[in-house]
């Protein structure tokens, strides 16, 4: 392993040091998750439990391409951040149970590079059954509907899907260190139900139907004129500058995460 952590030739700069160090990093981590069966049961069994769902229907050749696509999307994110962070929380664990992080100490990788290489890598990696569920949807769509759905159906991806699934990453490689697995996994169960599913209809006080909620509804209405369903319980038919703003906020506080929790593993680090 330390052997991969090393393998890129050294850089001219302390900067495209660091840069090659994280690429390594990512590099290994991606090879280490995405072979874990695990990832692939958990996360593909969440979005068929969803998908099972009649709305929408597979065969609509009514509703508007963008529309279809950006339902289909939320039907995504509905459930599978919850597998992606369950399955991501685990890496923490797991190198302890296998000893592994006196060895990581050992490696002149360096803390921030280790950190940063686990999201990007172990995140694309648990990412990677999401991508490939919706490149399948892509295909059936594409030949119901025309090549148009290509386009529109990465264009959603990235709009939807990703920002949500950034955050969920982030914080699933990052909180563990501070709480463990278990108690991490508990809370993000809680978080995923209160702040993006139970709406304000239930009468308690939740991010759902805000730009804070973490499911790209903001961005699926405003952009694809998707679904609404918080949101309208609200009074809010998201603006393009309001669905901006739900983006921003989700990779801002994925960014957050990972400084603060790099910032606080150099604070405990011995060297």
């Amino acid at each position: 392993m330390t052997a991969v952590l090393e393998r890129t030739a050294p850089p001219a700069t302390a900067q495209g040091d660091w840069w090659a160090k994280t690429v390594a990093a990512a590099r290994y981590e991606y090879l280490m998750q995405v072979r874990r069966p695990a990832v692939w049961v958990v996360v593909l069994a969440l979005i068929g439990l969803r998908c099972t769902s009649p709305y929408p229907d597979f065969d609509d050749s009514t509703t508007a391409l963008p529309k279809l696509v950006a339902d289909w999307a939320g039907n995504f994110i509905m459930l599978c951040p919850i597998g992606v962070g369950a399955v991501l929380a685990d890496r923490v664990r797991r190198e302890a149970r296998l000893g592994l992080n006196d060895l990581l100490t050992s490696t002149p990788t360096g803390i921030g590079p280790r950190l940063w290489g686990k999201a990007i890598g172990a995140g694309a990696a648990t990412t990677t059954p999401v991508a490939v569920a919706w490149v399948v949807l892509l295909g059936y769509l594409t030949a119901r509907r025309g090549a148009g759905a290509i386009p529109v159906g990465l264009a959603a991806f990235a709009a939807i899907l990703l920002p949500g699934l950034v955050f969920v990453v982030a914080c699933s490689v990052t909180v563990p260190y501070l709480t463990g697995p278990v108690p991490y996994r508990i809370g993000l169960f809680g978080y995923w139900f209160w702040g993006n599913m139970l709406g304000p209809r239930f009468g308690i006080l939740t991010p759902a139907g805000t730009p804070f909620e973490a499911n790209g509804e903001y961005p699926a209405g405003a952009w694809f004129h998707g679904m609404l369903f918080d949101a309208r319980q609200r009074g809010i038919v998201p603006t393009g500058v309001e669905a901006v703003l739900s983006v921003a906020f989700l990779l801002l506080m994925a960014l957050a995460a990972l400084v603060i929790t790099q910032l606080v593993l150099t604070r405990r680090s011995p060297s």
